[in-house]
């Protein structure tokens, strides 16, 4: 049965075809307002995006102080070990066997919960770094190694109030941070340049040089056009 008509209802549309954009099914006013440019996307350090450096970073964190820090430990809760159970040492075969079963499993719970306490806070150390130099960059709107110094900074001083230091031990870990902080982030500026971005502090080098190399060439191509005038 057909559906009846309203005559006050204006007529709708043709439906588009299949290939059009999917928003104008959803909001056919989409196509028609006017698109505004994009912000221009800050490079990225290291080559890496963010997020992948942070996550590479942590890993290799807490692999370089989980690895040394928990065979360093259980080995010293095997000492220990040994040095309390001294004066009951088992004299049958059979309790030797117990003996070094609750020594090693002494020593690898020691060494493990060492390791991940110590790995852990070094991670959190190393992302506090990471996004407070992620966020300087995303302030100024430019990567240089201004970051990489507050980030340094930030996280020396963090350190000390953590590890509830005094003030002069503390600033002296701000110190050593924003130190650490400015050779870091001199080696990704130098690596950013290398890589054709341009470094406010390492661009008026790279112009210089780009104009003294230009010279020489047009000293060397005049020279050369003035000797085969002569020749002739």
């Amino acid at each position: 049965m057909p559906r009846p008509s309203s005559s006050s209802s204006s007529p709708s549309p043709d439906p588009p075809p299949a290939d059009y954009p999917l928003p104008y099914l959803t909001n056919p006013d989409v196509l028609s307002k006017p698109t505004t440019a994009s912000s221009p996307t800050l490079p990225y350090r290291l080559n890496l995006h963010p997020i992948s450096r942070l996550t590479i970073a942590n890993i290799f964190a807490f692999a370089a102080v989980f690895i040394p820090t928990t065979v360093r430990t259980a080995h010293i809760a095997s000492l220990v070990y040994r040095a309390e159970n001294a004066h009951r040492l088992p004299e049958k075969r059979a309790d030797w066997f117990h003996y070094h079963r609750a020594k090693n499993h002494y020593a690898a719970s020691r060494g493990l919960a060492e390791g991940f306490r110590r790995a852990g806070g070094v991670c959190g150390y190393v992302s506090l770094f990471l996004v407070v130099e992620s966020g300087v960059d995303a302030w100024k709107g430019g990567v240089d190694f201004v970051g990489s110094v507050v980030g340094g900074g930030v996280a020396g001083g963090w350190f000390g109030v953590v590890r509830k230091l005094p003030l002069a031990t503390t600033a002296l870990m701000v110190k050593k941070g924003v130190w650490y902080g400015f050779i870091y982030g001199v080696a990704q500026d130098v690596m950013l340049a290398a890589r054709g971005e341009r470094v406010f502090w390492i661009e008026p080098f790279l112009t210089r040089g780009r104009e003294v190399v230009r010279r020489s060439k047009e000293v060397r191509v005049g020279l050369k056009d003035g000797s085969e005038g002569e020749g002739r």
